[in-house]
């Protein structure tokens, strides 16, 4: 064997992964794991990319699952040697992948190293001598590789990692969602650094360690400033309207061991301030945006206004501490997107409670969740939360208007019933529960006429019909028809019919 066997392990349980990666000196058996993969999908990229030579694969697994991926993988790829990790209650499905070409399989309670070492020389029974890794030459660029991912490093390159010509070191990174396959910017600082005679040396690490571009700066301290200069010109330099690219450092280190913690936990987590900075060209470790306080949004509050229908307002104080919320940003990104998605929940909930129509809402929840959940940034989050506030408003204003409609039929199916009776803006407000001056608006508004006017119209209707029908005496009509006075009751008809209900009655009989 001329080179390294290449493996690559994939396993949806990342303690999984770290203890088969732990459980033998890799190299010194004469392998080399070049990735690591949380699903199927995932793997399936990596081995076009990295070419392993053996994949040790999970059988359940979310997306793409081991049994799919040994077909998909064997298919495209026959020479490929895969060995199946699983559980006792698995057996039926390594049984069928078998069937698809897989090597081995080892039992999960069973994974131990020497378990691990016997099942891989069945696949490759010469190891790799001592000789041979040790003349096998190491680069930076493994050594970054291995560093990041927090593998343990050989000898060989515990030698290279001693052997930088400067003291300082630091990360530098280029995000760009669109293409994290664009070192431009890169190039761009190696070129100005080379221009200006400095005392630095760079290498780009893989780009398969990462979901955006690193390299590592090796440098004296007395550059530093002059590199944060060169970054941030880069940076700005390679920001258009086109390319949302940003550019982070990290802290300054002394050694190539703290490299996994510094990316872990300084560069990982600036990153994370992209989410709410997205028109950041360049984030430096010791020039990032402070801490903003905001308080708790108050969902009690936001409950009672609802219940009270003040929806303006409600919304209105969501809208305010979404605003405090996007300038937090050191606020987890799960915990952001969650906190959109709660509210999102309570809202359908509480209007469902109100009585309100919300089955269109119901069915378009899963797609506001899967939106805000993928979503790249804040901005495209909020986007899509303010969306479902449209959706939200829309559907109040629609159940409003029938709400209103069906409140005036009960109005008027009331007046109807007691009109004889004494009726007046305050009873009838008192009756429904609406304030007086409310009521009358609301009249005027939906059925074009004041309260009193419409109240005498039905009377005089239901007294046109009394008198018509018999010869009841024009008092005891007006009383019949909730006139108190029978001279005001003449006055009324008369204005409103354009004859005394004496005449009418005249008029009606000479019809007959």
């Amino acid at each position: 064997m001329n080179s390294l066997c290449r493996v690559l392990i994939v396993d949806d349980e990342m303690l999984i992964r770290q203890g088969i990666i732990n459980y033998i000196d890799w190299e010194q058996e004469g392998f080399r794991i070049v990735g690591e993969a949380s699903n199927g999908r995932e793997a399936l990229q990596m081995i076009e990319t990295l070419q392993p030579h053996i994949l040790i694969t999970d059988i359940v697994m979310p997306d793409i699952d081991g049994t799919e991926l040994v077909r998909l993988a064997k298919e495209k790829y026959p020479d490929l040697e895969i060995i199946v990790l699983s559980s006792f209650e698995d057996f039926d499905y390594v049984r069928s992948t078998f069937q698809n070409g897989v090597a081995d399989y080892i039992l999960k309670p069973k994974l131990n190293g020497e378990e691990l070492i016997k099942t891989l020389r069945k696949l490759v029974p010469v190891p790799l001598s001592s000789d041979e890794v040790k003349q096998r030459p190491v680069t930076v660029e493994e050594l970054l590789e291995k560093s990041i991912r927090g593998y343990s490093i050989t000898s060989m390159e515990e030698r290279l990692a001693k052997g930088f010509a400067y003291d300082q070191f630091c990360i530098a990174a280029v995000y760009l969602p669109e293409n994290k396959e664009n070192a431009l910017p890169f190039d761009e600082i190696n070129k100005q650094l080379k221009q200006q005679g400095r005392l630095v040396d760079t290498w780009l690490a893989p780009d398969n360690v990462s979901d955006f571009r690193v390299m590592l700066v090796n440098f004296e301290a007395d550059q530093l400033s002059a590199i944060k200069q060169i970054i941030a010109h880069a940076a700005k330099q390679y920001r258009t309207s086109e390319s949302n690219i940003s550019i982070l450092m990290s802290v300054p280190f002394t050694s190539i061991h703290e490299l996994k913690d510094v990316y872990k936990n300084n560069l990982l987590k600036m990153k994370d301030y992209l989410f709410y900075l997205t028109e950041e060209p360049v984030l430096i470790y010791d020039a990032l945006p402070g801490e903003v306080n905001h308080r708790p949004f108050d969902l009690s509050q936001f409950i009672d206004l609802f219940k009270q229908k003040k929806f303006d307002i409600a919304i209105d104080s969501l809208k305010e501490h979404l605003d405090r919320l996007m300038k937090n940003y050191t606020q987890d990104i799960f915990e952001f997107k969650s906190w959109l998605e709660n509210i999102i929940f309570n809202t359908i909930v509480l209007l469902a409670n109100m009585k309100y129509d919300v089955e269109e809402l119901e069915i378009a929840k899963y797609q506001y969740f899967a939106d805000i959940n993928e979503a790249a940034n804040a901005r495209q989050a909020v986007a899509r939360f303010y969306d479902f506030l449209d959706a939200v408003q829309t559907m109040i204003a629609v159940d409003g208007s029938r709400e209103s409609s069906t409140n005036i039929q009960a109005l008027l199916q009331y007046i109807e019933e007691h009109y004889a009776e004494p009726l007046s803006l305050t009873t009838l407000a008192d009756h429904f529960h609406y304030n007086p001056s409310y009521l009358s608006s609301y009249f005027s508004t939906h059925l074009h006429i004041g309260f009193s006017d419409y109240l005498n119209q039905v009377r005089i209707e239901k007294a046109k019909a009394i008198l018509a029908a018999g010869s009841v005496p024009i008092s005891r009509v007006s009383e019949m028809v909730g006139y108190g006075e029978p001279s005001y009751f003449c006055k009324v008809f008369k204005r409103i019919e354009g004859l005394s209900p004496g005449r009418y009655r005249k008029k009606s009989k000479a019809k007959i």
